[in-house]
């Protein structure tokens, strides 16, 4: 069994090589191949303004690759007014992020790999993106609003160029400090202009896709203020813990089309955001379709260049983890890299009731 850790993830995964996998598994996904268990997360003690434990689980399989994914999140959250908007924080009291995926063999059972997954995270949240806005996001798309100036700002903003030729980028965060730098660091980086602006509404304008990165828990633009064409994407949502999104009321009331990752995700983490629209009858159910789907044409995707398109990144999914960390896994064998341990710490000895005639449960 191989440990990997966070630099190794970033030397041996690059973003083409993600998306190409997030495509695959969500192709498979689509032909109901792979599985994808609903999220589950929870939080100790019920101060949201408190930071507190909180876990994050999120499992599934790939079969045609072979492997299946266990993501673990461990970590210390809390929500904070900043100008009097909620957000959502992760905290580091030891400076360090405690998650990992673990990775097994579909054949034997075996672990094959425990990954840390900060880098990774948001690589494969960038890659989804990609895929989606290579399947939604009108084909000459030059003009990117982005929302946020942090890590999934980045890797998404890194995607959206890989898959659209977008020579500029309208940048809002809340920090102009962050902003600025973010602006002058990633055109370097990117070779795309990027205009750190002054209000949401300037981002907002003009633009082909709109990406929300960021760590809000209310909506960081005005909805009425979309126009035909434009593709929106989010990847903030509510859980069994906090209320969040990213997009208002009429962001979905004025889309012609809804896409998420995983319906039944949704359900199960009530993202009342969008099924209360649903319920209310006000947002028809047949508006909403899984990215799966569209993938393998086997559910509508953009038809023409006026619509207005929602792509509610509504969950991470173990498929995401299942594939990427096979991409991951594959190289490290390759090249010799993580540390190896021996993986039979990882399981206990049954042998001496097979010799007995039993196939005894764990």
């Amino acid at each position: 069994m191989r440990i990997i850790d966070d630099e190794t993830v970033r030397a041996v995964l690059n973003m083409k090589d993600c998306i190409d996998a997030m495509q695959a598994a969500y192709e498979d996904l689509g032909r109901n191949v792979a599985v994808a268990h609903p999220r589950q997360r929870y939080k100790v003690g019920t101060d949201l303004m408190t930071p507190g434990y909180m876990a994050n689980m999120i499992a599934g399989a790939v079969p045609s690759i072979g492997v299946a994914a266990l993501r673990y999140d461990s970590m210390i959250v809390g929500e904070r007014l900043v100008g009097g908007k909620r957000r959502t924080e992760w905290h580091y009291p030891q400076r360090r992020s405690w998650g990992f995926v673990l990775l097994f063999s579909l054949t034997t059972g075996e672990p094959l790999a425990c990954i840390q997954d900060f880098s990774l995270s948001s690589l494969r949240v960038g890659a989804t993106t990609g895929i989606a806005v290579r399947a939604l996001a009108k084909k000459d798309a030059k003009m990117l609003a982005l929302y946020g100036s942090g890590n999934e700002a980045i890797r998404n903003l890194e995607a959206i160029c890989a898959v659209r030729p977008i020579q500029t980028v309208k940048l809002f965060s809340p920090n102009r400090e962050h902003r600025e730098s973010f602006a002058a660091e990633m055109t370097k980086k990117l070779a795309v202009t990027i205009q750190p602006m002054n209000s949401s509404d300037a981002a907002l304008e003009g633009a082909d896709v709109v990406m929300c990165a960021t760590n809000s828990s209310v909506p960081v633009f005005d909805g009425s203020k979309l126009r035909p064409g434009q593709l929106v994407c989010t990847i903030a949502n509510t859980d069994h813990v906090h209320f969040r999104t990213e997009a208002d009321e009429q962001t979905f009331l004025k889309s012609n089309l809804i896409v998420v990752n995983h319906y039944q995700t949704a359900v199960d983490n009530n993202q009342r955001e969008l099924l209360g629209l649903m319920k209310d009858g006000r947002v028809p159910a047949e508006k909403v379709v899984e990215l799966a789907k569209v993938l393998i044409g086997a559910a509508p995707g953009r038809s023409n260049d006026d619509e207005i398109i929602y792509y509610k990144a509504n969950s991470g999914m173990g498929i995401q983890f299942a594939a990427a960390c096979k991409v991951i896994y594959d190289a490290c064998e390759k090249q010799n890299r993580g540390h190896v341990v021996p993986t039979e710490w990882f399981g206990a000895d049954v042998g001496s009731w097979l010799d007995q005639g039993y196939l005894p449960s764990p």
